[in-house]
């Protein structure tokens, strides 16, 4: 490693990618600790179609120019977008976040004779549906890889850095990837999650159960640095040092235990701005790019 410097219910999200900051209103809470006590399972029941449940974040000034120039297209049933032509560099949003976002990597990379596309994941943006959970934007990455006949590169914030390399352990193949604020352990989002709704700790252990009987795959076997150690994509991780909603400590582990990855720390761009800081798009842009020129030289 380098390191170089129910379903009418919505739960507010201070965060757009991850659960990090989530107050839910106090008859709720108190809701959910009663109806713990007296209907343990019926009450694990609702807690997992509200952690599924996405909510849509509006986009930023400004932060929609980016789709003047796109081609839009549907790619796997999902909202899509595309520009430039060449190898083919996805990227990918997080939790409850948008394909503009990512916006500011578009130009230069299609400056370098990149293929770019960004699509929003279902129950986020444009895309249709309410619900979307980590294996679930794993599979949806695979599926645009498997459309556009391959991926060269991925540049993925936070939850979709997760995601990506989910994808990764599951066959996804690509020559480099960037992984910019990336969470490495779901089960802090269920704890989180959990203690918003003053959830006891045995409805939290229901909910845990029901949660991996739906997605089919422990969390525990989703943590960034169980998965990391058997991957072989050169990896760059961004995170920035006064992260409030995905701690430092989580990109560091990541890079860790993936070998031969590269860490970038940042400073005073926390979760959002680090999007769209000029330094983090060059040098994420420049660590794709480096791949296609080796193997030229090669």
């Amino acid at each position: 490693m380098t390191t170089q410097a129910a379903d009418s219910l919505i739960i507010p999200i201070k965060s757009t990618n991850v659960r990090s900051h989530i107050s839910a209103p106090l008859w709720l809470r108190a809701s959910f600790s009663a109806a713990g006590y007296l209907a343990p399972n019926l009450t694990a029941a609702v807690a997992e179609r509200l952690f599924f449940k996405t909510r849509r974040s509006v986009p930023r000034p400004g932060e929609r120019d980016v789709l003047e120039t796109a081609t839009p297209s549907s790619i796997a049933g999902m909202k899509a977008w595309s520009w430039g032509d060449g190898p083919a560099v996805l990227l990918v949003h997080g939790w409850n976040g948008r394909a503009t976002q990512l916006g500011r990597f578009v130009e230069p990379l299609v400056a370098r004779g990149y293929h770019v596309v960004a699509f929003d994941a279902f129950g986020h943006g444009e895309s249709p549906g309410s619900s979307m959970s980590l294996p679930d934007l794993a599979s949806y990455i695979r599926q645009v890889s498997d459309e556009l006949g391959g991926l060269y590169g991925v540049i993925a914030h936070s939850m979709g850095g997760a995601a990506t390399a989910l994808a990764l352990s599951n066959g996804l193949q690509l020559e480099r990837a960037v992984f910019v604020s990336p969470p490495s352990d779901p089960r802090v989002f269920l704890q989180i999650f959990s203690d918003a709704l003053a959830i006891s700790d045995d409805v939290r252990a229901r909910l845990k159960e029901r949660v991996e009987r739906r997605i089919r795959i422990s969390m525990e076997s989703m943590r960034g640095n169980v998965i990391a150690p058997s991957m072989r994509v050169p990896l760059l991780v961004i995170h920035d040092r006064d992260d409030k909603e995905v701690p430092v400590d989580s990109g560091h582990s990541i890079a860790e235990a993936w070998p031969n990855a590269e860490l970038i720390l940042t400073e005073g761009l926390g979760h959002q701005r680090i999007l769209r800081a000029e330094s983090v798009t060059n040098v994420a842009v420049s660590f794709i790019d480096a791949a296609k020129h080796l193997m030229a030289a090669a």
